[in-house]
């Protein structure tokens, strides 16, 4: 029953990541990131920690907001504007890796450790000249420009992930990263520093960039099968070489749905897991979990987490899991998240994980060791049909019935039910066991929340345990990162969502007064527009332009006059990551022009604003 309280080593892979439970206990600092939320708590002072009441909220599911989305232009490859049909593309190939010998490795590595990570990629490393101008091929692309194209294989791969490193485009450029087995995959594009996929087709061009957005260095996505497809539109002017390198690989080897490469190793999720869907008063829970894949040192490891609420309601997409599955915002910025991972009906088929939406990105809030967690903001478009999950900071007594949800063994969505156990097997006063009675939890489920039985609240995150399926009665338990614990460190942004300082200008009347000039990182949110204003002289034109990644939510601009119920002088509603209005003041007095920037889909993104009158 103590075997947690000793120093237990969990190698992911041929990387070795030692987890030290004595230093779970105490001898982290927790990593304190970003600014942006609220510092005065919200008017509901009994839910807003100030001793009144120990913090709470419930779940809320995002209504739905796709409005002109699908009605927009599906996205094109710089070969499919140019009406280029490819021919034979050269490639770079890796020869196929020994399997077996790889789920040999993450078997014994699992028996080695106690927490529930899972490996399912391996990192694989291209010569340095891999790509290269000269080694791809190279077409006529109109008006001076130049199209290049290459193939990246790594054999008997389920899917890849590609490094991007020493990006640099040149203006007007484009670079597109998709997958040839299925060019419907997660795909990706690049333009001017911009990376993204959109929701449904996965695949995006992006318009108009600021320099200081430039990345240069990314992951793409993870592209199914083995072949990823590299095309690079080169201005006119542009030099000869390639702006960019690719210089490693994910290599992705398990899929426990699919099970593409058949080994006799290979495994799902255990015998004695149930799955989520035939327990309908868990289906809103169950909408805020997704698997997480990381990157990691030598390769990509699998967890669960999920959205958390606010205090404020505002569907900031709060994203909670474990301290030792990511820890830092170069991971939190490379991880992938895989959403409605589950079955259609009770035991039915599940869907291949790389059929599911996903989002790549996020950004680091807050994450410590103390009670193993990790708070991030996701950045990436994220899906409809989402729920986020209500959690209590009171500490739970011992005897409550609890429910844990999570993705074991990188496999379809399960639950668990357990009740709340005395912790002393736990590392520490931060942590609190939970003891089984029908499910478990496995590799892949570290991260995944525990919900309270009555009330569906969250109150932890998994560390890790002995539970497997077949284990005997005494090892049938695991521990979790106490969110009374958690919510001290997380309060600030929980107490209400991420914004920016032109709050508040949610209506016309509300509509904040601007000059000339460029405001940067203004945050717009689902049922929370920005109106802003300004005042123009007769004869004068003002033109309002907005910046932004579409891929993380698609904003669109309507341009009024005095009038804001009235209908929209000009508007611009694009698929593109730039959306512009102009009008002039014919009126012969001075006159305010009103605009609104709001959201077509998703639930929050970020824009630069830029306004200039002539």
């Amino acid at each position: 029953m103590d075997r947690l309280s000793g120093s237990r080593l969990c190698s992911i892979g041929g990387l070795a990541v030692a987890i030290r439970f004595a230093a779970v206990l105490g001898g982290m600092a927790a990593m304190g990131a970003g600014a942006g939320w609220g510092a005065t708590p919200p008017a509901n002072a009994a839910n807003a920690g100030d001793g009144s009441q120990a913090p709470e909220t419930f779940g809320v599911s995002l209504p739905s907001q796709r409005l002109a989305k699908s009605l927009k232009p599906v996205r094109l490859t710089p070969s499919e504007q140019a009406g280029i049909v490819l021919g034979a593309v050269p490639e770079v190939r890796l020869q196929a890796i020994d399997r077996d010998k790889v789920l040999q490795e993450d078997a014994s590595n699992e028996r080695s450790g106690l927490t529930k990570l899972l490996r399912f990629a391996i990192a694989r490393d291209l010569p340095s000249t891999a790509l290269a101008a000269d080694n791809g091929s190279w077409y006529e692309a109109g008006g001076g420009a130049r199209l290049w194209v290459g193939d990246v294989v790594s054999a008997e791969a389920l899917g890849l992930r590609l490094h991007f490193k020493n990006v640099h485009l040149p203006e007007g450029a484009e670079l597109a990263v998709y997958a040839v087995a299925d060019p419907s995959g997660a795909g990706g594009t690049l333009k001017n520093g911009f990376p993204a996929f959109d929701p449904e087709r996965n695949l995006e061009l992006h318009q108009g960039s600021e320099a200081e957005a430039v990345r240069t260095d990314f992951w793409t996505g993870t592209l199914s099968g083995e072949r990823a497809r590299i095309e690079y539109r080169a201005p006119a002017g542009a030099s000869a070489e390639l702006p960019f390198a690719v210089d490693s690989l994910q290599h992705v080897y398990l899929d426990p749905v699919a099970k593409l490469a058949k080994s006799l190793i290979q495994k799902d999720a255990g015998p004695c897991h149930n799955d989520v869907t035939c327990f309908p008063e868990w289906a809103d829970q169950a909408k805020a979990v997704a698997g997480l894949g990381i990157i990691v040192s030598g390769g990509s490891a699998f967890c669960t987490g999920q959205l958390l609420d606010d205090l404020s309601g505002d569907f900031t997409p709060y994203f909670l899991t474990a301290h030792h599955c990511l820890s830092t915002q170069k991971d939190a910025g490379n991880s992938e998240f895989f959403w409605l991972y589950q079955t259609d009906t009770c035991n039915g088929t599940p869907p291949s994980i790389d059929s599911v939406p996903r989002s790549t990105g996020a950004t680091l809030v807050n994450t410590s060791a103390n009670s193993d967690f990790t708070l991030m903001m996701v950045e990436g478009a994220l899906p409809d049909g989402l729920f986020w999950s209500g959690w209590t900071a009171t500490a739970v007594a011992n005897g409550t019935d609890a429910a844990g949800i999570h993705h074991p063994e990188a496999d379809f969505k399960r639950i668990s039910f357990g009740f709340k156990d005395e912790s002393s097997a736990c590392p520490s006063a931060n942590f609190v066991r939970v003891s089984w009675t029908s499910g478990v939890t496995e590799p892949g489920s570290s991260g995944s929340g525990i919900f309270r039985a009555d009330t569906h609240q969250l109150f932890g995150q998994l560390l890790g345990g002995p539970s497997f399926c077949g284990a005997d009665t005494a090892n049938l338990f695991d521990c979790y990162g106490a969110f009374a614990a958690t919510y001290k460190q997380v309060k600030n942004p929980l107490r209400r969502g991420w914004d920016d300082a032109s709050e508040p200008n949610n209506t016309c009347a509300q509509a904040r007064v601007v000059n000339t000039g460029t405001l940067k990182n203004r945050v717009v949110k689902i049922n929370d527009p920005d109106w802003y204003k300004i005042k123009v002289r007769p004869g004068k034109t003002v033109t309002v332009r907005v910046n932004f990644v579409d891929a993380n939510g698609d904003v669109d601009l309507d341009l009024f006059g005095a009038d804001c119920g009235a209908e929209p002088l000009a508007t611009s509603r694009t698929a593109n990551n730039q959306e512009s209005v102009e009008w002039t003041n014919h009126s012969g007095q001075p006159a305010f022009f009103t605009w609104k920037v709001y959201l077509a889909s998703d639930t929050r993104n970020t824009y630069n604003l830029t306004v200039s009158i002539r």
